[in-house]
């Protein structure tokens, strides 16, 4: 799992993030790069540039069909089903990473099966837009700190934040 936060849980409002990080997005970018991301149907139309380049994209959406005429090599579109189905078939036939990388739903979904989780805690106050708090209360509770980058405090950049990997317990 990735993903951008702040110490309210909140990850986006109205589909889009409400921060820029351009660090953060070279990180998300290195991390996800030649591997699998796993995202939902919203998270996907946010996207600017459509499939994420030199990744396999997995889009979850209840209606797959619609996007059969859009779709490209590099991107499936399946229901929940089917992803699990694929999800199977990938973890036996591929040594590469598989990334969840949103929106909340689909955080929550696949949570319990992510042994690693790389988190920007993004240090802002933000109180409205879609959480995903109770997720974070479990990772910095039960989960166990292998990496944690010093609070980034660029003079170019407005808003601190921190790269933290967190690892399963199990």
């Amino acid at each position: 799992m990735i993903v951008a936060v702040n110490k309210h849980g909140i990850i986006g409002k109205n589909n889009e993030m409400i921060w820029h990080i351009p660090e953060d997005m070279k990180h998300f970018r290195r991390e996800t790069m030649h591997n699998i991301v796993i995202m939902g149907r919203k998270t996907y139309d946010s996207l600017p540039n459509g499939p994420l380049d030199s990744r396999t994209n997995i889009v979850i959406t209840s209606k797959p069909e619609n996007y059969k005429n859009t779709a490209r090599s590099s991107t499936i579109f399946c229901d929940l089903d089917e992803c699990d189905d694929i999800l199977c078939k990938l973890q036996a036939n591929t040594n590469k990473r598989i990334f969840i990388i949103g929106g909340a739903e689909i955080y929550t979904h696949f949570f319990k099966r992510c042994k690693t989780i790389y988190v920007t805690l993004v240090q802002n106050e933000q109180r409205d837009g879609v959480s995903i708090y109770p997720l974070l209360e479990e990772i910095q509770t039960n989960y166990k700190i292998v990496s944690r980058t010093p609070k980034c405090e660029n003079p170019a950049q407005t808003i601190d934040y921190e790269f933290i990997v967190y690892e399963s317990p199990a």
